[in-house]
């Protein structure tokens, strides 16, 4: 007669009960993680979509010497819906390439995959600073946009004349011609880029 311990294969219960409760942990914090990384990412795609448009505003100034467009209007992300809906002279008026708003800058240079990750045209909002050099800027939209949630105004970036950027918000310079442009990301606080 054979004498010893007797070797099972496999699992007892309490083992595999503990396999799946460290597993189903792992998963959880994955999943948990899952949101904060993907707005992460979001908003490292809004910087970059930032630091773009003020490539393209340096590149409109270095074609028109130095000047920036002439209005200080809003322009929403579907510029390019405009000549669709009219006809004539209207339409013809929009398609001229001698456009110097913000509009024709927007058309021309931004074009129309100029959106925001959610999938959303950006819009432009227009603003001059009203503050001293080297102080915050003073306008009524800015307040509005610090202290808001994601997103601000239908994806608004605003564009702050005669600003450059002091970490995240824009504040005066002496030289009209800079331009910061300031939006509220999802994950926390603003971007700020300037010329």
């Amino acid at each position: 007669m054979k004498s010893g311990a007797r070797y099972k294969n496999g699992f007892t219960l309490v083992e595999a009960v503990l396999v799946l409760g460290v597993a189903g942990l792992i998963f959880a914090i994955v999943f948990s993680a899952l949101p904060a990384l993907q707005t992460s990412s979001r908003d490292t795609t809004r910087e970059s979509d930032i630091l773009d448009l003020i490539s393209k505003i340096k590149e409109y100034q270095t074609n028109n010497r130095g000047a920036l467009p002439t209005d200080t209007a809003y322009v929403d992300g579907d510029v390019f819906d405009a000549c669709e809906n009219t006809t004539g002279a209207t339409c013809n008026a929009y398609a001229d390439a001698k456009d110097t708003t913000w509009r024709g800058f927007y058309r021309d240079y931004l074009g129309v995959k100029f959106m925001d990750p959610a999938g959303e045209h950006y819009s432009l909002s227009i603003v001059d600073c009203g503050a001293a050099t080297d102080r915050a800027c003073e306008n009524a939209k800015l307040n509005s946009l610090y202290n808001s949630r994601f997103p601000y105004n239908n994806y608004d970036i605003i564009i702050v004349k005669g600003a450059t950027c002091i970490g995240a918000e824009a504040a005066g310079s002496s030289n009209p011609r800079m331009v910061a442009a300031v939006y509220k990301m999802e994950g926390a606080g603003t971007f700020c880029a300037s010329t």
